[in-house]
């Protein structure tokens, strides 16, 4: 910009030395000073080697990779998204044990839960247990060691999208949270249950279900919806 300043001044004044005569200054008509400061626009436009680093010129090869930019960082926005839903935590891969898969069945509700090893006394008044079913299954040809018991594994459950319930803990070997197998035959599949005492309001309606895993201090949330 100082340099266009610079270069219009400079013509300005030679055509006013060219017009003065004997010490007389020559006035300029209004169309005369018009073609001046054009004149001089266009010299300037014409020499100025920096003109397509200043704001006032971009050329249309800078805008079309202007627009190449901006597209490629919305597709790699959304890539990203997509990348991120894709590696959604299973339930195998939070626990994590070599071979072993654990699938959600479903859920029942029940004031009461019986089993064959243990006794475990009603939900209480208010409240029922909503009941996580849960398959285990040795997906190798050969006998894994499953131990749960031993784990730092906990389980919350949240119902449409509300607060995080802990699960209930027992020792019957029908409890996912204490399970043990010394010697899970290969193929071979064991039904596994997680316990949460929730109150009856808010079993009325369930929408949304989410198990909340954490070990070794990492919370996952795994969609039961699905």
């Amino acid at each position: 910009m100082k340099y266009k300043k610079q270069v219009l001044c400079g013509l300005m004044l030679c055509f006013c030395l060219c017009m003065t005569g004997c010490g007389k200054l020559y006035v300029m008509t209004d169309d005369e000073e018009n073609q001046v400061v054009l004149y001089a626009a266009k010299m300037v436009s014409k020499y100025n080697r920096a003109q397509d680093t200043g704001y006032s010129y971009v050329s249309d090869e800078h805008k079309d990779k202007q627009k190449d930019t901006d597209v490629g960082q919305s597709d790699d926005a959304s890539v990203d998204e997509t990348q991120q839903e894709q590696t959604q935590m299973t339930l195998s891969d939070v626990i994590g044990i070599s071979g072993i898969s654990f699938s959600y069945q479903g859920y029942d509700i029940s004031s009461s839960y019986e089993t064959t090893d243990v006794a475990i006394p009603d939900a209480g008044e208010g409240y029922s247990y909503l009941i996580l079913h849960v398959q285990v299954a040795n997906t190798t040809d050969q006998a894994v060691t499953v131990d749960l018991i031993n784990q730092p594994v906990t389980y919350q459950v949240k119902i449409n999208d509300g607060t995080a319930i802990d699960g209930i803990t027992t020792l019957s070997m029908a409890d996912l949270s204490t399970y043990y197998n010394k010697s899970l035959e290969a193929q071979a599949t064991q039904d596994t249950v997680l316990l949460f005492q929730v109150s009856q309001t808010e079993l009325e309606s369930i929408d949304t279900l989410q198990l909340l895993v954490t070990k070794d201090g990492q919370t996952n949330t795994i969609d039961l919806n699905n």
